[in-house]
């Protein structure tokens, strides 16, 4: 506290002597309370600082606390930003002292190099850690020849919240050739009720995000939400999902995608042995572009729902749904109210799998067809669709050899696409009622080997074939 004194009045200046030494003793009993609110990491007992004078001297952060809970900077943990040293300890110390008085981390503005070696670094986030840092936070990988490596590693873990920030990869300086499993933030094993929100995750060897399985202990994690975030320019995925229940994707970006197989946006794929459940995953408001592979896939995945999602200029396609003769099925999944556009390849494909709901999309301006369906497809339904101007058929159907019955193609707008509007072949038991087929350049419908079905109510003009 600074007091100010007219030099006018220095009669009075002796008069003023016993009052500044009371407010001072009053202000030095304060700040002693305040520097209690934070203990220090080991070995650093004078560098206590508490959490209200932290307000005052760091940029305000983007995440404000509300809670009354304690607050932790990594700098006071010796997390230098800027400096170009590794700061993994200090960070991890951070992490460490804040989950034990279940108080909240900051990592202020600027970068701050991470050994990511999944052995020797990375951050291991605690039960009931809150990591929030602010919107210029740099989280950059050490460049490194690791096939795998991770910024944040959640395994385990339960209650768990990290926002703001970007996380950068070495796929630019990698010193390997080996692998394609670095990732920005991973999510394994039991981990429950774990939320990221604002990360941007990019430039990684493998995937921005990853939430995963355990193989050897059968263990998945549950109740997982990643919103508000971003996977740009990551070599394998965007997103992959290999295992998992109860998970909300939502209101993301995952674009530019390129590398190494499958170069999704968002990747739900099911891994060998396929003992451990991939289901009860919700896509919603996403925006998926510019990958090189397709912009969503469900692989060996059920149980899903993808909606109101933008689902643009994928290379290899929009939407994939697929299994395998030998491996399984994608079954039961929900494709809803998307706009899927511009992709090369089929706007959806379905493949090996059965009784999804491809329901009120647009899909439109693909380079093959609108909806493609081929193999063991029995029981799918596709509705209440709009496609259009797709350079391909604007729906094909052929059924296979095997569970070939109980498709439904009902009320869709079929318009202007390059070949037949509706062609399907090899399928029984299919109900094809009420679609709209207008101005394709070849047929509107064709039917080959189509048994025992209802095709009834379906209006055809103005197609190539003149009807």
């Amino acid at each position: 506290m600074r007091l100010m004194v007219n030099r006018d009045t220095r009669f009075y200046y002796k008069l003023w002597i016993p009052f500044v030494l009371f407010v001072l003793a009053i202000s030095a009993g304060i700040v002693l309370q305040l520097q209690k609110t934070q203990p220090a990491p080991a070995g650093r007992e004078d560098a206590s600082v508490s959490s209200e004078l932290l307000e005052e001297e760091l940029p305000a952060p983007d995440e404000q606390n509300s809670s009354g809970l304690p607050e932790f900077d990594a700098t006071v943990y010796g997390a230098v930003p800027n400096d170009s040293k590794d700061d993994t300890k200090a960070l991890q110390a951070a992490i460490n002292a804040a989950a034990a008085k279940k108080g909240i981390v900051r990592i202020p503005a600027g970068t701050f190099l991470i050994n990511t070696d999944p052995q020797t670094g990375t951050l291991h986030v605690q039960d009931g850690s809150d990591i929030r840092m602010d919107s210029k936070t740099i989280l950059k990988s050490i460049p490194n020849d690791l096939p795998i490596y991770r910024v944040f590693t959640v395994y385990n873990q339960k209650n768990v919240k990290i926002s703001g920030g970007t996380l950068i990869g070495d796929r630019y300086d990698h010193q390997g050739t080996e692998g394609e499993f670095g990732h920005g933030i991973f999510i394994g094993g039991h981990s429950s009720q774990v939320t990221v929100s604002k990360v941007t995750a990019k430039d990684f060897w493998g995937d921005g995000f990853i939430i995963e399985g355990d193989a050897k202990t059968g263990d998945y994690p549950t109740k997982i939400a990643i919103y508000d975030s971003t996977g740009h320019n990551n070599r394998r995925q965007g997103l992959s999902i290999t295992a998992g229940k109860d998970i909300i994707v939502k209101n993301n970006t995952f674009s530019k995608t390129n590398g190494t197989a499958p170069e999704a946006g968002i990747d739900l794929e099911r891994d060998p042995p396929f003992d451990r459940p991939l289901e009860n995953v919700s896509l919603l408001n996403n925006t998926v572009v510019d990958n090189n592979g397709y912009g969503i896939m469900f692989v060996y995945a059920s149980e899903n729902n993808a909606e109101n999602n933008v689902v643009k200029n994928n290379k290899k396609g929009g939407v994939y749904i697929g299994g395998s003769q030998d491996s399984g099925a994608a079954n039961n999944n929900t494709v809803r109210n998307n706009s899927i556009t511009g992709n090369e390849g089929n706007g959806i494909f379905i493949n090996f799998s059965t009784a999804n709901s491809i329901i009120s999309n647009t899909i439109e301006k693909s380079t093959k067809d609108g909806i493609s369906l081929l193999n063991h497809v029995g029981q799918n339904r596709v509705s209440n669709n709009l496609v259009r101007q797709n350079e391909g058929n604007g729906i094909s159907i052929w059924g296979g050899l095997n569970d070939q019955s109980g498709i439904v193609v009902q009320s869709n707008e079929v318009r202007a696409n390059s070949k037949t509007g509706l062609a399907i072949t090899d399928v029984s038991d299919a109900t094809i009622t009420g679609n709209q087929l207008l101005g394709n350049k070849k047929d509107g419908i064709t039917l080959k080997d189509v048994k025992g079905s209802t095709v009834e109510e379906n209006t055809s003009k103005e197609n190539g074939d003149s009807e």
